[in-house]
């Protein structure tokens, strides 16, 4: 079905998208996190389970402590964009099968895994740091688990399947050399 300019076409395009993600991604952490958006702008850039009036009225400091508190997550994500985009870099020159490229996927999904996770966690997390640290009145706690993290969630457990099936491949592709 796919020929080798094919598979390198799209694994380009699929890096450059990588990139474009990632960069938009930290242009939102800043945005929310920095208040660059005045009051009467038609689109209001916010972290997860704080609204625009309660991130406005968050003074430096606390913005700061909600910042670290979400550039782990953050973090992870990128950590897994850069592991992917590596894959697809090893993928596009043939190297399908290599233990780099499978465990640029491991990564990858431990990376989008992690990240997932800590995106859960930090909305309570930062509610109690502002609440108990700076006495902000924001919202009760509340973890929220939605179904398109559940998904992503699969997704991850999905591809540690695939990165042992791949593995087995190999085992058994390096066996069969050395029978011949």
């Amino acid at each position: 079905m796919f020929n080798d300019k094919n598979i390198g076409f799209y694994c380009g395009l699929l890096r450059a998208l990588l990139g474009v993600c990632a960069v938009v991604q930290l242009f939102f952490f800043a945005a929310a996190w920095g208040g660059a958006l005045p009051d009467g702008a038609f689109m209001q850039i916010t972290a997860d389970g704080i609204g625009a009036q309660q991130m406005r009225s968050l003074d430096l400091p606390q913005r700061l402590a909600g910042a670290l508190l979400a550039a782990p997550a953050l973090l992870a994500m990128c950590y897994g964009l850069l592991r992917l985009s590596r894959l697809l870099s090893n993928v596009r020159r043939g190297a399908i099968f290599e233990r780099a490229t499978i465990g640029h996927l491991r990564a990858f999904a431990g990376a989008t895994l992690l990240s997932t996770l800590l995106a859960i966690v930090e909305p309570p997390l930062r509610t109690l740091v502002l609440q108990r640290l700076f006495g902000a009145p924001l919202s009760r706690y509340a973890i929220g688990f939605d179904s398109a993290q559940l998904m992503l969630v699969l997704v991850c457990a999905l591809f540690f399947l695939v990165t042992n099936l791949l593995h087995e491949a190999r085992r058994l592709a390096e066996e069969n050399q050395e029978f011949v």
